[in-house]
């Protein structure tokens, strides 16, 4: 499947970075094919057959949470992920709160670094890069979290990056852009290590057994 970008939106099991959530699919998972980053943008919605009834919309581990007003969420969770403003509130609220908790600063502004990385709120994998491995926010960020594969890996740590991007210098340690020193140290982790019994396995369906 050269060149094809797979953009998972169907609640499902997170196998070999291939992961995403968004409602209770009665089709299979609608796919985009384009170019490997032709992400869907913002009130340009891939064409889709598919048919569903979307009851809540969750991909990214903690970034409607951190960074939505809460009483917003019911209107996030009705909408497509790629619908945009004013249809849906996160893609504005993205930048809006991190620059309240961040301000740009000396030309480096996170907010808006964030929104482009952060929204589409989907989990996206680019088929025609194979050979790398999963890593979480690989597409997005050009393959500066560890491979240009993207999804989920079963070991990524999808908090603390999430965290580590939003208030720590993740990004900046990634090079995706400037260290503007404004990094908050107390909310930049989650301090909680990974129990060994839950690392992935090498055989399939990857993830460790059920204890």
């Amino acid at each position: 499947m050269k060149n094809t970008l797979f953009v998972l939106t169907a609640l499902g099991a997170i196998s070999l970075g291939l992961a995403g959530c968004n409602g209770a699919s009665t089709s299979a998972p609608r796919f985009n094919t384009g170019s490997a980053f032709a992400t869907p943008q913002p009130g340009n919605p891939p064409t889709s057959t598919a048919s569903y009834v979307q009851i809540e919309l969750l991909s990214r581990p903690a970034v409607k949470e951190a960074l939505e007003n809460f009483n917003d969420h019911k209107t996030t969770n009705a909408v497509e992920p790629y619908a945009g403003a004013p249809a849906d509130p996160l893609f504005a609220e993205i930048k809006s709160t991190e620059d309240t908790v961040r301000p740009p600063k000396g030309g480096t502004d996170y907010g808006a670094t964030l929104q482009t990385i952060l929204y589409p709120n989907e989990i996206a994998v680019n088929l025609a890069d194979t050979a790398d491995n999963a890593s979480y926010l690989g597409v997005e960020t050009g393959g500066a979290t560890g491979g240009k594969f993207g999804g989920r890996d079963p070991n990524d740590d999808v908090i603390d990056i999430d965290l580590g991007a939003l208030f720590g210098n993740t990004l900046s340690k990634l090079g995706v852009l400037a260290d503007d020193g404004q990094e908050n140290n107390c909310i930049s982790v989650e301090n909680v290590a990974q129990n060994p019994t839950q690392m992935k396995t090498v055989s399939f369906p990857y993830l460790a057994g059920p204890h």
